[in-house]
């Protein structure tokens, strides 16, 4: 049997063949239109607080839920290293891009390679970039959330729920790639009229079963993990999911969360203004375009589900919505967003009259449009995170000096800086990035700010504890003092050398 299995092997050879021909060029397309994207993030060490805390770590992981972060070190260790983590994040998420191109049957390349370089500069990487010490775990997550639709689809169908839990445990809001993948095949099959409508909605249920069940498989081993490493869930997990919610609530809030995008500003999904009306132009052609082809066929029960299936997509792009509050969505959560350039290229793929292949030419130019200012977007986004840093740099280095020239100063000192330093740095409004998680205007705060003189100033004083720091903002000397930068806000009081930032 091994022998026959061996020689079985080289048939695969063609398969393969096949695969590398078809993707290649739609792979090149988003590798390099992601390296245009986010090059500059791999070839710098760009921060926000995340980042300085976590350089040599993955952040919070089994009290998360993301208990995969853990294992996933053996892939991925330790170390923030932007290079070669954006690399292989970047390569993981071009092949996810071709799998989901197969999955959706597209076929003209000009399409294929347009769609492919969307996802890969799409806001929610730009995002996934600025934390780059989960980058790679997260691009492999997004990666087993398309391999289990391709799974359910091709086989062995039983690992499908295996790489979907696998993918939860690491990031959980990219079940809803999962979800509006499923949807847009169904949506597909509904626009193309062969397949009956009991067998795209049996396909659909078969699908929503399997998600369901790896839904429960994944809370089950994450309350087993919790449990035999002694931990529970933090306050970030407790504070934001959802209870005592009605169903009907919970879906208004999914769809408000999704037609919200369009008004620009929300999550930063899209990059500019301007780009706010392609999008809008985008959804009034693909939805004149799909009312077109289904009058056309005039398969009046695969038009009815079609809609149905239209209506739902939002649902499946902000399903996180069901389970976690707004406040905790962000651009991250949202990378299922893509869901619409997806439903635009297997449209526009079907537009085979002489008005639809002018309109399927305009959609595709209002597609290249959007993946263009995401790459002027990315780099806009890496230029401020490098200015942020300088400046903060600077700002640290001058207090530092202060510091040691301060009266008083010896080896037996502990360093207490009080307040935050927000109002004293420039602050960037010129490049508005504030609704993109990931850069943030509090680059150094409390909780980071040791780590940031250790790792990146090189300074090695002992600091206060929180306890002191505490007992430091009610002692009436500190009161008494002025603000950082001016005469006095340094100095000397007890074995602290205070700095009073406000």
């Amino acid at each position: 049997m091994r022998i026959n299995n061996l020689y079985a092997l080289p048939d695969m050879a063609p398969r393969w063949k096949e695969i590398v021909q078809r993707d290649r060029a739609p792979f090149l397309a988003a590798f390099l239109a992601g390296l245009a994207a986010h090059g500059y993030a791999f070839a710098n060490k760009l921060l926000n607080h995340d980042e300085i805390e976590s350089l040599f770590g993955k952040g919070a992981t089994i009290t998360s839920g993301r208990w995969g972060l853990e294992p996933v070190k053996l892939l991925f260790p330790d170390w923030s290293m932007p290079w070669i983590y954006g690399i292989l994040s970047l390569l993981l998420i071009s092949a996810a891009a071709c799998l989901m191109l197969d999955l959706l049957e597209l076929r003209r390349p000009g399409l294929r390679m347009l769609t492919a370089a969307l996802v890969t500069t799409f806001p929610s990487l730009t995002g996934n970039f600025c934390f780059m010490f989960t980058s790679a775990p997260y691009a492999w997550s997004f990666f087993l959330a398309v391999l289990a639709v391709r799974l359910f689809r091709s086989g062995p169908r039983l690992l499908a729920p295996v790489a979907l839990v696998l993918a939860l445990g690491i990031y959980q809001a990219y079940i809803a790639v999962t979800a509006s993948l499923f949807l847009l095949i169904m949506i597909a099959q509904a626009l193309d009229g062969e397949k009956p409508v009991g067998e795209i909605i049996a396909d659909g249920l078969r699908a929503l079963a399997m998600m369901l069940v790896s839904v429960g498989l994944y809370y089950g081993v994450t309350l087993l993990v919790l449990r035999v490493a002694g931990e529970s869930f933090n306050t970030y997990v407790t504070e934001n999911v959802k209870g005592g919610i009605g169903l009907l609530r919970r879906i208004r809030t999914a769809y408000d969360a999704f037609f919200y995008v369009f008004s620009f500003r929300n999550f930063y999904l899209i990059s500019s203004e301007t780009l706010r009306y392609v999008h809008i132009a985008l959804a009034a052609v693909l939805a004149a375009c799909m009312a077109g082809i289904a009058l056309r066929r005039k398969q009046w029960l695969h038009a009815a589900l079609l809609a149905f299936l239209t209506a739902l997509l939002p649902l499946a792009i902000c399903c996180m919505v069901l389970i976690m509050s707004q406040q905790s969505i962000h651009t991250l959560v949202m990378y299922s967003f893509i869901a619409v350039y997806l439903l635009a290229a297997l449209v526009a793929e079907r537009m085979t009259t002489p008005a639809g292949r002018g309109a399927a030419a305009l959609m595709s130019a209002m597609l290249a449009l959007i993946a263009a200012g995401n790459i002027y977007f990315a780099n806009m986004t890496y230029l401020k995170m490098q200015l942020q840093y300088e400046n903060a740099h600077a700002f640290y280095t001058v207090l530092l000096t202060r510091v040691m020239q301060t009266e008083g100063f010896d080896e037996s000192c502990r360093l207490a800086v009080l307040g935050e330093q927000d109002n004293l740095l420039h602050r960037y409004d010129e490049l508005d990035t504030d609704l993109l998680q990931g850069p943030n205007r509090d680059l150094v705060n409390i909780y980071s700010r040791e780590n940031f003189l250790r790792f990146y100033l090189g300074c090695e004083l002992p600091f206060a504890d929180e306890e002191t720091l505490r007992e430091m903002e009610r002692d009436p000397r500190v009161l008494a003092m002025p603000e950082y930068p001016y005469a006095g806000s340094v100095r000397k009081i007890d074995d602290c050398i205070v700095v009073k930032l406000g």
